[in-house]
């Protein structure tokens, strides 16, 4: 099936606030055919943490790309995932709007997935994107191997932090967690602590997770089911990310692996536009924008 909207967004405020309300209708029409989710547990504890990334842009010139995550710990798994999904879960927010264009287009230059971590039992569960398909992964529980640092402490906001690092899936890591929080949880798959983590950073200063906020809150933890969903080993992921977005012709051309226009002829297109007169597809659910920096993988 396809649909495709095309949003005029030059008009008045009235019309522009209808043209928003149709996208957001299309959205939730479209996540609603699509989409199923699971409560698989709740949440204790939820962290807000800032993503850094700092790379090139198309021009070869230095930029930092950033991004909002949660992290929510329950009694059984935890679940690391953006922000604006955990504002769409608990709060019926709306992410794809007019005024929010620039984050969207901001969020989809920063490649970090999804995370279940012991869900099912004893497994990690990744969902990541590669526009305009969906991609996961299910393993056994692969955590790093930390060396805790007893004497290297700090305090964050009022957390008192002991620091441990590692090297995992080739990247050399430092946090901070604390054991003032004792859950072994952290974001993206850094975890296995006796502590929460609350800072963490790749060696070469590239990467780097800060925690901006956290609360004692209970919300449903949700697994999401879809029909779009291609089912693939951790490796094979993780080969097929590296290969496509660390292609040199990325930055200048995001899509160059793929036909678009044979794609909104096939699949279900939604076409969204800034309110300025720059346009880009929501193919399958998925942003595809026409900007990229150069990328930096997460795991080799």
């Amino acid at each position: 099936m396809k649909i495709s909207v095309l949003l005029i967004a030059f008009g008045l405020a009235t019309a522009l606030q209808a043209q928003d309300d149709g996208l957001t209708d299309l959205m939730a029409s479209y996540f609603a055919a699509k989409l199923h989710q699971d409560s698989i547990d709740v949440s204790n504890v939820v962290v807000v943490y800032n993503y850094r990334c700092k790379t090139l842009d198309a021009d070869g010139q230095p930029v930092t790309d950033s991004m909002r995550f949660v992290l929510q710990s329950g009694g059984h798994c935890t679940r690391f995932y953006p922000y604006h999904k955990y504002l769409e879960d608990t709060e019926d927010a709306t992410y794809f709007t007019l005024e929010n264009y620039a984050t969207v287009q901001s969020d989809a230059m920063c490649h970090v997935p999804e995370v279940w971590t012991n869900y099912p039992d004893g497994m990690t569960t990744v969902r990541d994107i590669i526009p305009p398909g969906h991609y996961e992964s299910c393993e056994e529980l692969d955590r790093p191997t930390w060396t805790i640092r007893e004497l290297d402490t700090l305090t964050i906001n009022v957390y008192r932090c002991k620091t441990a690092s590692s090297k995992y899936h080739g990247l050399e890591w430092t946090v901070r967690f604390t054991e003032d929080i004792p859950v072994a949880a952290g974001p993206w798959k850094l975890n296995g602590l006796p502590g929460l983590i609350l800072e963490a950073e790749s060696r070469d200063g590239i990467h780097r997770f800060a925690m901006e906020g956290l609360e004692n809150v209970r919300t449903p933890v949700f697994y999401e089911h879809n029909a779009i969903t291609k089912k693939m080993t951790d490796k094979k992921l993780i080969s097929q990310r590296n290969k496509i977005f660390g292609n040199k012709l990325y930055p200048k051309n995001p899509m160059y692996y793929a036909d678009i226009r044979a794609l909104t002829q096939t699949e279900d297109v939604i076409y969204y536009e800034n309110g300025s007169g720059e346009m880009s597809e929501i193919i399958n659910g998925v942003f595809v924008g026409k900007k990229a920096h150069v990328f930096q993988p997460l795991e080799k």
